[in-house]
């Protein structure tokens, strides 16, 4: 059991249409699971992308996302931190890198230095290139890479608040010391002065410490003169910049009884503008009827790719169960980024019955949860008469799931058997 297994709630900003078509963010409630993590990071990338979009991007919103992120990744590494009996000597191992990333890293022991950090940080960005391309990107390598970058940098934080702190402790010590030793130096002439009263022998010490502490109070006083001068000069400066607005105020009243001429003009304008409008949308409606017959030409090119694409990977000699996660749908996803199996892959639902599917010519066995039958059954776009509707993805009454289970085990079968 770990320490943060029933944390605090992270709870995200909310989210137009759009956004949540990618990915329903709920409250997490402790420890974030990977789906979860890799939910919050898809929906960010599609922020990004969407936000020079007029009407449709929001800086503000990919600001919270981030913040949300943070306090994620914030909980798993404190999670690793309280477990750790010294964490200063924790090591940081990344994920594996695929071959068509240049870059690879090493596993990161202690405080990393700042050409890890950058090393890191040039892999994060060169992976995510390959985002557009499902068969590229691994969502979970990417949320892996992630946390494994803040954990350095938190580790490289931690590290400068540790010297910070302690360079601190020993200004304050040194501050102290010499105080302690001005107290001792003064009691030490009062004591002079007194064995030494009507000699005279102190004298000198005196005149020297009251013109110390009189020109102290003195530069205090003129500072604060001076900080009152600057707030009178400010209040000045205020009520000129109000007379100015006054003044562009009356002037814009009057451009706007100056403009209510234009503005009819406008009307009429708009009028002939709703007429044209009209007029073009007959024309769209016409010109709609090639563009339906392109997108059944277009479905049937995207049923010809996936095809293509999985003879390629049925000709790949030594096949096993993790093949399947390669198989992509009609619109070029993976199971790992398609959020119509909630970014699972084939070894994310090994769990249930035995389900066997022949590759090579061999019978493999391998365990399916049938409660994800109808989701990948619908990923794959193979059963649409088991649902009730288009974008249904549980099986509809009087579906047995063994009747799915055949369904999905013969199409496996036809790609790599």
């Amino acid at each position: 059991m770990t320490i943060y297994s029933t944390g605090p709630v992270c709870s995200p900003p909310d989210l137009p249409p759009y956004l949540k078509g990618v990915r329903d963010l709920k409250p997490i409630f402790g420890l974030a699971k990977d789906h979860e993590t890799i939910g919050i990071h898809a929906v960010i990338r599609m922020a990004e992308q969407a936000v020079d979009i007029p009407g449709t991007g929001d800086h503000l919103l990919i600001a919270r996302l981030y913040e949300h992120l943070f306090d994620i990744q914030m909980a798993k590494y404190r999670n690793r931190c309280f477990n750790t009996t010294f964490p200063e000597d924790s090591t940081y191992v990344p994920p594996p890198l695929p071959v068509h990333v240049a870059v690879q890293l090493e596993p990161v022991t202690g405080s990393p230095s700042e050409e890890e950090v950058i090393k890191v940080q040039t892999a994060v960005r060169t992976y995510r290139q390959f985002a557009n391309a499902p068969s590229l990107f691994d969502p979970h390598v990417d949320m892996d890479l992630s946390q494994h970058l803040f954990d350095i940098q938190m580790a490289r934080y931690t590290q400068r608040a540790r010297q910070n702190y302690v360079g601190s402790k020993s200004d304050e010590t040194l501050i102290t010391n010499s105080v302690t030793i001005l107290q001792q130096t003064i009691d030490e002439q009062q004591g002079a002065s007194i064995n030494n009263a009507g000699t005279g022998a102190n004298v000198g010490s005196h005149e020297l410490v009251q013109p110390i502490f009189g020109s102290g109070i003195q530069d205090k006083i003129e500072q604060s003169n001076r900080l009152a001068e600057q707030a009178n000069q400010l209040i000045e400066r205020s009520n000129q910049i109000t007379e100015r607005t006054n003044q562009l105020i009356e002037e814009s009243t009057r451009l706007v009884d100056q403009s209510v001429k234009p503005v009819e003009r406008f009307n009429q304008l708009f009028e002939r503008l709703n007429e044209h409008l009209e007029q073009s949308n007959l024309l769209a409606k016409e010109s709609m009827r090639p563009v339906d017959r392109l997108g059944d030409t277009l479905k049937n090119i995207n049923r010809v790719l996936m095809r293509i694409q999985h003879a390629i990977v049925r000709n790949h000699r030594g096949n096993t169960i993790s093949a399947f996660d390669c198989l992509v749908n009609e619109k070029g996803e993976t199971p790992a980024t398609s959020i119509t199996t909630e970014y699972r892959r084939f070894e994310d639902v090994a769990s249930g019955k035995d389900f066997i599917v022949t590759i090579d010519g061999i019978p493999k066995h391998h365990c399916f949860d049938d409660a994800w039958l109808g989701r990948f059954i619908r990923f794959y776009g193979i059963g649409d008469d088991m649902f009730d509707g288009a974008s249904a993805v549980e099986l509809k009454a009087g579906v047995h799931e063994r009747h799915a289970r055949v369904r999905l085990r013969k199409f496996l079968g036809s790609c790599l058997g």
